[in-house]
């Protein structure tokens, strides 16, 4: 069986992927062959697609378990720029991503991803300049030289983090398009898509929104992101369970089970609060709510 595995943006939710990943490869016993992750899920699905069979897949997870669990605090990802809120107009944010960075490069072969006939990746940024969607697909081996900057830029919030150039552009987060690639899996024709969120969904597959304090400008712009995230991430569900139930309207297109792997309550921690504790925390919550992914299928 030929399936996909899609992880979706959330910052420091992505170790709740990490749990997940850990109970469908590990426990559930079950393979993947197609990789696509936006944002911190672009990180996430880089390491497992290093996997040139089950076995190596089994410890590319473990190798996500190690990057996650030595994680020290904010600072293991990133750190202010000195000037401040003067460094959004000079370096085009306020924080400088050097961890990231770093993890990035010490995890990631590029060239073992980029030449890997059993398995790929697809990872998903946003042009500043004409708006596009691009998905860097490890599939090209031309993409090797730069395909670690285009995992970088899909992490890349907008306002905390500076924009990525790459070639003649400046890339952003790929979630400010596409927070959950529901249509970059459809195109591969997979018998079976597995979607993990890093949010709560209901019955109706719309986000389930936290009540939150006002807390100023900065906590601001991190609600804002959430929300334009949590809504474009479950219109692409929404989308998908439209044409599971209707195939036949859509040219080439035929119906594939989606499960769907989701929180039942609000994840610890703000977008960018990469606290060890709650890290350990929203692994362990990832894990328990993939044991019950079965409960939500997309194509009923």
């Amino acid at each position: 069986m030929r399936r996909a595995l899609i992880l979706s943006g959330g910052g420091c939710k992505g170790a709740f992927e990490v749990g997940a990943i850990d109970y469908l490869i590990n426990s559930a016993k079950l393979d993947y062959q197609i990789f696509i992750g936006s944002s911190v899920g672009a990180l996430n699905a880089a390491i497992l697609g290093l996997a040139g069979n089950y076995q190596e897949l089994v410890t590319a997870v473990q190798k996500l378990k190690q990057l996650w669990e030595e994680i020290r605090g904010n600072r293991s990802i990133y750190q202010p720029f000195p000037l401040g809120i003067l460094d959004l107009f000079k370096r085009n944010g306020l924080f400088d991503p050097a961890g990231l960075r770093q993890l990035i490069h010490s995890y990631i072969d590029p060239h073992q991803l980029c030449h890997n006939p059993a398995k790929f990746v697809l990872i998903p940024t946003v042009s500043i300049e004409t708006g596009e969607l691009f998905y860097a697909d490890s599939r090209n081996p031309d993409y090797e030289s730069v395909f670690l900057k285009y995992i970088l830029a899909s992490a890349s919030v907008p306002f905390f983090f500076p924009p990525v150039t790459i070639g003649d552009k400046h890339w952003y987060d790929g979630c400010l398009r596409d927070v959950t690639p529901l249509s970059a899996a459809f195109k591969e024709q997979p018998d079976e898509i597995t979607v993990v969120l890093t949010f709560p969904v209901n019955d109706d597959l719309e986000p389930v929104l936290s009540t939150i304090s006002y807390g100023g400008v900065l906590k601001s712009l991190l609600r804002i992101v959430s929300i334009m995230t949590n809504e474009i991430s479950t219109n692409d569900l929404q989308i998908s369970k439209y044409i599971n139930q209707r195939p036949h309207f859509f040219l080439g297109r035929k119906r594939v089970p989606i499960k769907i792997i989701a929180p039942k309550t609000h994840l610890q921690g703000t977008l960018l609060d990469f606290s060890p504790q709650k890290i350990r925390e929203n692994i362990r919550l990832g894990y328990e709510a993939a044991q019950e992914y079965k409960t939500l299928i997309v194509n009923n």
